[in-house]
């Protein structure tokens, strides 16, 4: 599995260290260090990866696919809250500290198509930290990409114009509307699927006119 995850990992190094920030040399070490600890499973469209109300003790790596990350408000609206997809890191940051107190996991994270992610125990990546500065160093640039990347889709969310919204999305996610159900996006831009259907079709209908 070692080898394969390192191969795997390879075809997103130039797309991590941009994304992550970090240098070939970082990339290379964590990895290696890594790849003893991993391992590969799949999941079907409409699988969980993690649920809420359960303690969340597992990160993942997507190699393939497109994952959903999302919470239910208390009147049971499923509000998204990010997307991840082919080389993304995969998980809750703070569900995951929450469960090392035994707290049950706010967020879900679902499969928006077929997943094969590679899987790895939180704890084993704790005690890595903990043994290798290089994990510590690694860590914390993945900890502050996943900072700006929540930032970001906050501040999609606070614009007042859904138009506005779904621009912002795909210069975010670009390539990824057309892999995604419109449910999914129309949760994630805070409408109704009714009035993403409007969106759509008027945007087609301007486009169209030119």
């Amino acid at each position: 599995m070692s080898d394969v995850f390192l191969q795997q990992r390879e075809e997103f190094s130039e797309y991590t260290m941009r994304c992550v920030g970090v240098s070939r040399e970082l990339f290379d070490q964590f990895n290696r260090l890594l790849a003893p600890h991993v391992t590969q499973v799949h999941f079907r469209k409409g699988e969980f990866l993690q649920r809420a109300g359960v303690p969340a003790s597992v990160a993942y790596w997507l190699y393939r696919g497109v994952a959903r990350r999302g919470m239910l408000t208390k009147d049971g609206t499923d509000v998204t809250m990010a997307f991840s997809a082919e080389g993304d890191s995969c998980g809750s940051h703070h569900d995951l500290l929450a469960a090392q107190d035994g707290q049950p996991a706010q967020e879900f994270i679902v499969a928006e198509t077929p997943v094969t992610a590679l899987r790895v125990e939180w704890a084993t990546l704790a005690r890595l930290r903990e043994e290798h500065s290089i994990m510590r160093e690694y860590y914390l640039k993945v900890s502050e990409h996943s900072i700006r990347r929540y930032s970001q889709s906050c501040l999609i969310r606070s614009m007042t114009s859904a138009n506005c919204r779904l621009e912002a999305f795909r210069q975010q996610y670009p390539s990824l509307e057309r892999r995604i159900s419109q449910k999914s996006l129309a949760s994630f831009l805070g409408i109704t699927p009714q009035y993403m259907s409007t969106l759509l079709r008027q945007e087609q209908e301007r486009d169209d006119c030119v």
